[in-house]
């Protein structure tokens, strides 16, 4: 099946590291969220604090959210009704992760040079260097990007297709066709949307290790 990945750019800790909060860990678990760890036992109830790390799968039922905060300053926020998979965590180099259903929001830091972030979907894949957006997936539409600030390049896979996606444009995309093309998008919309009025409304997790960072290059 041809799938399609976001590339944004953060810092994730690797599985061997759960112990060590050196990567993300969900900072705000509302509802019932459940992980899974890869190749590990059952789903079971992911607690706020919880260190989160490659392979895990979380999922949040219907009404719950949850809120995942890299070292890094990056910042996932998760709908209700999400599933996504944690892929390979290369600390300040390359992350990466599958979304099979729901709404993730992402505030993805500054990148340096080489470092990478990927969301995937199965549907395309996407890049950028420090920017704000959403997807979102739902079964038997296409999926759904919005670029709120910075630009997201999304690659179609094979390379058959590519669109960069400016803030204040979404795009809507499938596997199987070529997209139309980014269209602007109607901000008031946004203002119905409950996931997103959640999203503005939630005050900004900053972890002790960035605000380090942050002053020290101050």
């Amino acid at each position: 099946m041809r799938s399609i990945a976001l590339a944004l750019l953060p810092l994730l800790l690797s599985g061997a590291a759960r112990a060590d909060d050196g990567g993300m860990r969900a900072t705000l678990v509302e509802g019932i969220v459940t992980m899974a760890p890869a190749g590990g036992s059952g789903p079971g109830p992911l607690q706020e604090g919880d260190p989160l790390s490659e392979g895990d799968t979380v999922v949040t039922q219907p009404g719950a959210r949850l809120e995942i905060t890299f070292t890094s300053g990056t910042i996932l926020r998760v709908g209700e009704s999400t599933r996504m998979t944690l892929g390979a965590s290369v600390p300040q180099k390359a992350f990466s992760a599958k979304i099979f259903l729901g709404n993730v929001w992402a505030r993805v830091h500054k990148l340096i040079a080489a470092e990478t972030f990927h969301l995937e979907t199965e549907n395309g894949v996407a890049g950028v260097r420090g920017t704000e957006f959403r997807i979102e997936v739902e079964p038997g539409k296409d999926d759904l990007l919005r670029v709120y600030e910075g630009a997201v390049q999304v690659d179609g896979n094979g390379g058959k297709w590519s669109q960069r996606v400016e803030a204040a444009h979404e795009l809507r995309f499938h596997k199987d066709r070529q997209p139309k093309g980014p269209a602007k998008f109607d901000s008031a919309t946004e203002k119905k949307h409950k996931f997103m009025e959640w999203v503005r409304e939630r005050k900004e997790h900053r972890p002790a290790e960035h605000e380090k960072r942050e002053r020290k290059h101050h």
